[in-house]
């Protein structure tokens, strides 16, 4: 009897076993036989490329005349170095990187800098790194876009002047130390009313 209890226990693991391989064939074929549905859809969407904000707004975290200490973003001081027996001239104003990640023209802001005169916002510069392949077309659509309602510059096809808003910018285009990228930068400064 026992003898009889061990065979069925064999053929009932035997027919389980086969049910298993066969199952899994199964399932095999199934997934190797999907039919396919065209081109994958990454391939439509990396054709158009996404569109630019020339937009300076970003880099502007406060009003131009802002005190200092109403800034409302954590600022660093930058060290900057003068000869002794220099003037000082407005562009020597005292200024800070604020501790925030901004995108300028579609990337990430290398360099910020906010500059006080008199404890008083009054200067902002930034730089972004661009591919040298895109820097020269978006460049020139950017400074379209900031020339628009004033009379354009002769300034060339690497640096530019305009506005935005109560916000006058000039910016230039400078070829990187190495071939494949190009740095746009740009500083910002209140128009008078």
């Amino acid at each position: 009897m026992a003898a009889a209890r061990r065979l069925s226990h064999a053929r009932s693991a035997a027919v389980f076993a086969a049910l298993a391989v066969s199952g899994t064939a199964w399932l095999e074929g199934c997934a190797g036989s999907a039919p396919a549905r065209g081109p994958a859809p990454t391939a439509a969407l990396s054709a158009a490329p996404p569109a630019v904000s020339h937009d300076v707004g970003p880099l502007v975290p406060a009003p131009f005349g802002t005190a200092f200490k109403d800034v409302p973003v954590a600022l660093t001081e930058v060290l900057v170095f003068h000869q002794p027996d220099a003037r000082r001239t407005s562009e020597d104003a005292d200024c800070f990187r604020p501790n925030v990640v901004v995108s300028f023209l579609g990337r990430a802001a290398t360099e910020h800098l906010l500059c006080f005169d008199h404890d008083r916002l009054s200067r902002i510069e930034a730089a972004v790194v661009l591919p040298a392949t895109e820097a020269p077309a978006l460049f020139a659509a950017a400074c379209a876009d900031w020339q628009r309602g004033t009379p354009p510059t002769a300034l060339g096809p690497d640096a530019c002047e305009g506005r935005q808003g109560d916000i006058a910018l000039s910016a230039r285009r400078t070829d990187g130390p190495d071939s494949a990228a190009a740095t746009v930068s740009i500083t910002l400064i209140a128009v008078s009313p």
